[in-house]
């Protein structure tokens, strides 16, 4: 037995280094990449929301944190406004410790270790990221069914997608997101099965500090919510109604600490179930006040629903594993459900993955792993003794053994192929020291003008206020934001920029509220109906990573209110064109050759003409007419190693995105060029006034 014991914890090791080494595996790819994957030796983060955690974290070690109070680098100008008590929502955004408590740990670890956040962040994510592989393991080890917790935690940690959620240098929620409501589980499991009473009070006061750590973690109410609320039906299960003095105890060390945020965890379970499960929509006021303008989730890849087989796909790389693993599942709540009560909240969330978006197939990972190893359990100790093979112990347990370690052996083999995936920055070393240009050159109070994916970027590096971010894209703003790109006309971008600078979010409800419709009001805005001066200096920034977004952002920018959509406008950017003949480039990739000395593209399709070419070269732009009516404008433009070819359909040429990002075209009246490093950044500062 006690060879057993060791054989599995062995096995545990096993997975809990394998997780370890397929995150920082990938090591040896940002070391090839130095020069794009760190600035000034220090990692840059691998996604968006990490570059606000870090913010935060930088915030509190300055001291400029003061919770409660209105975060002055977000969502400007609301950030600064006074919310209008005629407006149901508050729009300005605060600093809280619910939820970020993350920013809080790698604050005050950067201080008492002195290590930059980003350093620590590449060492301790991986670490924090495994850590579920424990409470796993010993959870179905105090059920006597091991291989659950070791297959759940082999699943979980190699699964595509919580490997994309907690790889190298990101530093974000999910890291923990998993371990906690497990480990908090476990903490109820070892209460429930203590038979000495003195220890039960260790187990309940480690549950409700979990509980507590939980919360501040991941701020979701329903979350702990659900887990108390499964610990009392569980109570009810063992005492019914006859519950003595500590009862009442223990009941009272876990729920009291949690009174502070518990009460709003039902109308929050509430608001989930209602829309997760039954897609039943209940929008605020503010969202039904701002319903006409396009809903920018649509562009966001993980709201997206999966079929059948792609949910698989983000979790086990082998169907069949998938399916086996899901059928278990369901097994081993039938047989062990009062033992997992705790855990099935949990497991319901991932099965929305079926139903509801990506985001929950890191939910169901792991019991996809526990369902796959209890299986072995349900085989040898269920349906063979209740057929009759295997009844001898030793035969039982060599031949469990060994079906298991095949097993655990070939899910190794069927995930190894995570191995081959490697995280990269979201943001490269030489936008990085462009935002670093910014907090030197531009004013302390300056905002900055761009698209949300980079708002928290500024935030953290540039050290500057912006308009919208990955927390904030959800409103009109971003509209405004799409539009002042997208359209033709510096003016109306002006007053687009003027308007959103002086009247914010709450400006735009308080005109709604008016009855003015949302297709009235943008009529008003770009005719200069509300123009004012800017009193806080404006700067529009674009960034090599908005050129394969720009089909997104066009299509937010040309929505017809009438017909309630808009219009994708892409750049084809092929990447592996050579020069076969003087003017003629072959680029292999797209399969095409362009004729720039007589305006023709070949295709294997046929011909298409070009209207007009763009040469652009540092200070000089030369502008060669072809056909009216051509297919395509193709634009060369030099970046500091080489010739970039861009192809767009002649509707996207006078897009100021067009004509500001890639040519450098501006009107001087209402534009000010501050930075011109192409492809990387090219920055704007906006005129306070016209002429200005």
């Amino acid at each position: 037995m006690k060879k057993e014991k060791f054989f599995y914890f062995f096995l545990f090791l096993i997975v809990l280094f394998w997780g370890l080494y397929i995150r920082f595996d990938d090591v040896k790819v940002w070391d090839q990449n130095k020069s794009f994957y760190f600035y000034q030796e220090l990692p840059l983060y691998s996604e968006y929301d990490s570059f606000f955690f870090a913010r935060l974290a930088l915030d509190i070690k300055e001291g400029l944190y003061r919770n409660g109070s209105a975060d002055s680098f977000r969502f400007f100008p609301d950030n600064t406004l006074f919310v209008k008590k005629d407006i149901e929502e508050d729009f300005t955004p605060k600093y809280q410790v619910s939820g970020h408590f993350i920013s809080f740990i790698w604050a005050y670890l950067s201080k008492l270790t002195g290590l930059e956040l980003a350093k620590l962040t590449w060492w301790l994510v991986p670490f924090v990221a495994v850590s579920v592989v424990f409470p796993l393991y010993f959870y179905f080890c105090q059920l006597k069914i091991p291989w659950a917790g070791i297959f759940g935690g082999l699943v979980v940690v190699t699964s595509p997608m919580y490997w994309g959620r907690t790889n190298l240098m990101r530093l974000d929620h999910d890291i923990l997101n998993l371990t906690l409501p497990f480990l908090i589980a476990y903490f109820f499991l070892k209460f429930f099965e203590e038979t000495v009473e003195k220890k039960k009070f260790l187990w309940i006061i480690l549950a409700s500090f979990s509980l507590i750590f939980y919360q501040l973690w991941y701020g979701h109410p329903n979350l702990n919510f659900v887990l108390v609320v499964m610990f009392l039906i569980r109570y009810l299960l063992e005492k019914k109604i006859i519950w003595n003095k500590k009862d009442l105890i223990f009941t009272a060390i876990l729920i009291l600490p949690q009174v502070w945020y518990l009460y709003i965890g039902p109308f929050h379970l509430y608001s989930q179930v209602k829309t997760l499960v039954f897609n039943i929509q209940s929008p605020t006021s503010a969202e039904i006040l701002f319903k006409d303008f396009p809903n920018i989730y649509m562009s966001i890849s993980e709201l997206q629903k999966l079929s059948f087989k792609e949910v698989f796909d983000f979790i086990v790389l082998n169907p069949v594993f998938g399916v086996v693993g899901l059928i278990g599942s369901f097994f081993v709540f039938l047989f062990y459900f009062k033992k997992l009560i705790f855990l099935f909240p949990f497991f319901i969330i991932g099965l929305l993955s079926f139903f509801s978006g990506v985001r929950f197939t890191m939910y169901l990972a792991p019991f996809i792993g526990i369902g796959l190893g209890f299986t072995i359990h349900l085989i040898f100790e269920k349906l063979f003794i209740y057929a009759k093979v295997f009844q001898e112990a030793y035969k039982q347990q060599i031949t469990k053994l060994v079906v298991g370690t095949f097993l655990f052996l070939s899910i190794f083999l069927v995930q190894k192929p995570v191995l081959d995936y490697f995280s990269t920055p979201k943001i490269f070393a030489p936008l990085v020291r462009n935002m670093e240009f910014l907090k030197e050159a531009i004013p302390s109070n300056a905002v900055i003008w761009s698209w949300w994916d980079y708002g928290y970027a500024f935030q953290l590096y540039a050290r500057r206020a912006v308009f919208h971010d990955g927390g904030s894209q959800g409103t009109p703003k971003t509209y405004f934001v799409a539009r002042s790109f997208t359209t033709s006309s510096p003016e109306e971008a002006w007053n687009i920029t003027s308007f959103i600078s002086n009247y914010g979010l709450y400006g735009i409800a308080e005109i709604l509220k008016k009855g003015v419709s949302a297709k009235e009001l943008v009529e008003k805005i770009k005719e200069g109906k509300y123009v004012k001066k800017l009193e806080t200096p404006v700067y529009w920034v674009f960034t090599g990573d908005l050129i394969p977004k720009f089909a997104w952002i066009h299509y937010f920018g040309s929505y017809d209110f009438g017909k309630k959509e808009g219009v994708f406008g892409s750049y084809i950017t092929p990447s592996n064109c050579q020069v076969i003949n003087k003017n003629i480039f072959s680029c292999q990739d797209l399969n095409i050759q362009l004729d720039l000395a007589n305006g023709y593209i070949f295709t294997p399709r046929g011909t298409s003409f070009i209207k007009v070419l763009y040469i652009k070269e540092k200070d000089r732009l030369v502008e060669k007419k072809f056909k009216e009516n051509g297919d395509y404008v193709v634009e060369l433009i030099k970046t500091p190693t080489t010739w970039s070819i861009f192809l767009i359909e002649p509707f996207l040429e006078k897009t100021l995105f067009n004509q500001m990002f890639l040519l450098r075209k501006y009107d001087s009246k209402y534009f000010e060029l501050v930075l011109d490093d192409f492809p990387h950044m090219v920055v704007f500062k906006v005129k306070s006034q016209p002429g200005g």
